[in-house]
């Protein structure tokens, strides 16, 4: 039987915490994983200094980058930065790369409404929800789907994880998460990659299982392995 080849895939973030989750997600699947962080950008958003089509266009040179170093798949696990490119000139220009570009929410959507049609989306960076509630109403009325999602934000938490405060933003998520699912009827998502060691906290204290970017990313590779 002949060895299935190796599947070379690019990776950009905005904080370098993201990369263990990829990494522990896919290294099993296959796959070499090249990792490509920029914090900077985050930091001159949330501090007003860049404008929004300065944002996208570096997005924009970014993925070009990436692309240039022989991948052949792109996943991009930064929220921000996939809202940057929705709200550009020209939104659909990243779909135009002779590779694969996938945002890391958009396995998510699908698992999503594939379980739920209410849902309540925790989010920690105030910065992604508009564009992220956005893209999520689009993936929905493009499928047919129809979908109740509110979100809800935890307050003072981003800012943690900027600072390289892990563990206090970890232990801030675990509080949040667990608040929701007692309060809330809808199911609860988690809609940022850098809240996944919060969720496994949660998913073992409550035995739930939550919706989440990691998660959901590993089954969509599973998914294009057994296709090919």
């Amino acid at each position: 039987m002949n060895k299935r080849k190796q599947m070379r895939i690019g990776c950009l973030h905005a904080h370098h915490s993201n990369i263990r989750y990829v990494e522990e997600a896919l290294t099993s699947e296959g796959t070499e994983l090249l990792h490509f962080v920029d914090p900077g950008l985050i930091h001159r958003l949330t501090g007003r200094e860049a404008g929004m089509a300065e944002a996208a266009a570096k997005v924009k040179e970014q993925l070009a980058w990436i692309e240039g170093s022989g991948v052949e798949a792109i996943i991009i696990t930064c929220t921000n930065y996939i809202a940057l490119l929705d709200a550009s000139p020209d939104p659909a220009e990243h779909n135009r790369s002779s590779i694969p570009v996938i945002p890391i929410d958009e396995p998510w959507f699908d698992d999503l409404l594939d379980n739920s049609r209410e849902a309540v989306l925790a989010f920690t960076n105030p910065a992604t929800v508009e564009g992220t509630m956005e893209r999520l109403r689009k993936h929905a009325a493009a499928k047919g789907a129809e979908l109740n999602a509110v979100a809800a934000v935890a307050d003072h938490c981003f800012q943690l994880l900027l600072q390289g405060r892990a563990e206090a933003y970890d232990e801030k998520v675990e509080s949040f998460l667990q608040e929701l699912i007692r309060s809330r009827s809808e199911k609860v998502v988690v809609t940022q990659l850098s809240m996944t060691e919060a969720a496994r906290r949660v998913e073992r204290s409550l035995g739930v299982e939550l919706i989440q970017p990691v998660s959901a990313l590993q089954r969509r590779f599973k998914h294009i392995f057994v296709s090919s």
